[in-house]
């Protein structure tokens, strides 16, 4: 509807209109490049027609309810029909759905977003448990596969990971996985984990707690000065900065926890090290691909697998045949020739490795 509605303004004229719409059907019939992605393309060009009504109608409250039912329903249903035969995660119609929310409700007038405020109040309640109740749901049956087949690289992190990626596509599942991991270990993970013999710490002698622990003092004193200073002016905003500051706490507090839990460890049956740092970092090492390994003193410019690698140094590198690819934080990839890395027993371990080299 919106998008004859764009038409029809813009030209004003009805059989011009009709050639507009031919032409268009042939060009995304003829067009292999537009045909591959018309699951992009339109929506898009629906989305776009959208904005402009909004943009040209704000006072106009019957309208509005209409724009709002296209944005948060016509849309996502649109794409689902275009995505529902293709090898696209169905669960990117929330997405679009998030999308429309967002855009109709920076360009509905307050006043005629009715609906808009329903939806926020009933719908996206009950799509937000329906999410995590099917990742948790996939990440308990992925738990009992593994532990039933003695999958030695699984912990809560993985398998949250390994859930997500079945329900969305890779940034958006190691986003969600990242912030339900944080909840898990800065509320929930308290028993301290046993080390096997092949697994390593980093925690110990490394700097990674005292950096984190400064952190979190700094943020703690910043929070209460500038909640006290901001909150003279603008008590929303002052709300708003302490809520962040204290979620960043969370992130801190569980970010320490996670690196006692999730340690390096060696597999022997796959000939495999894996690095990490707490749920912020992860490699994957084919023990044929490295080149070099050994301990390091001075402050290199390297790779860290460590975001706060600047900050902390490392006592050992790695050095690969052929670039690795690398998780960084909250899912970025990298790749590198070498990582640079903590690790408490640095002898031993380098003797492990050189055992296997």
């Amino acid at each position: 509807m919106c998008i004859f509605l764009v038409f029809y303004v813009t030209f004003y004229d009805k059989n011009r209109l009709i050639d507009e719409i031919k032409n268009y059907l042939v060009m995304i019939k003829m067009t292999p490049f537009l045909s591959r992605y018309n699951f992009i393309l339109i929506p898009l060009l629906l989305l776009v027609s959208l904005i402009v009504l909004s943009l040209h109608f704000q006072s106009n409250s019957n309208l509005a309810q209409y724009l709002i039912i296209d944005f948060l329903f016509t849309i996502p249903l649109v794409y689902f029909l275009l995505i529902r035969k293709k090898d696209i995660h169905k669960f990117t119609v929330v997405s679009v759905f998030v999308l429309g929310v967002l855009l109709s409700s920076f360009l509905i007038p307050i006043e005629n977003q009715g609906m808009l405020k329903l939806v926020k109040l009933y719908i996206i309640p009950i799509l937000e448990l329906v999410i995590f109740s099917t990742i948790l749901i996939k990440a308990r049956k992925l738990y009992q596969g593994y532990k039933n087949n003695n999958v030695q690289n699984y912990d809560f992190f993985e398998t949250i990971h390994a859930a997500s990626l079945e329900v969305f596509p890779s940034k958006i599942a190691s986003f969600l996985a990242t912030e339900i991991t944080v909840f898990y270990y800065a509320f929930f993970q308290w028993k301290s984990t046993d080390i096997k013999n092949n697994e390593f710490t980093y925690h110990k002698e490394g700097t990674y707690t005292g950096i984190c622990i400064g952190i979190l003092l700094v943020i703690l004193i910043e929070t209460f000065v500038l909640h006290m200073l901001i909150a003279e002016r603008n008590l929303v905003l002052a709300w708003i900065i302490s809520g962040l500051s204290i979620y960043t706490l969370v992130q801190i507090i569980a970010l320490i926890k996670s690196m006692r839990s999730r340690s390096i460890f060696f597999d022997d049956d796959n000939q495999k090290l894996y690095l990490r740092f707490g749920f912020l970092g992860k490699a994957e090492i084919d023990i044929e691909n490295i080149k070099a390994i050994r301990s390091i003193n001075d402050s290199e410019k390297l790779n860290h697998i460590s975001f706060l690698g600047s900050l902390t140094g490392a006592n050992m590198i790695i050095e690969f045949k052929e670039e690795i690819t690398y998780n960084y934080f909250y899912g970025t990839n990298k790749k590198t020739d070498h990582l640079a890395f903590i690790v408490d027993d640095k002898e031993v371990f380098l003797k492990r490795v050189q055992d296997f080299l």
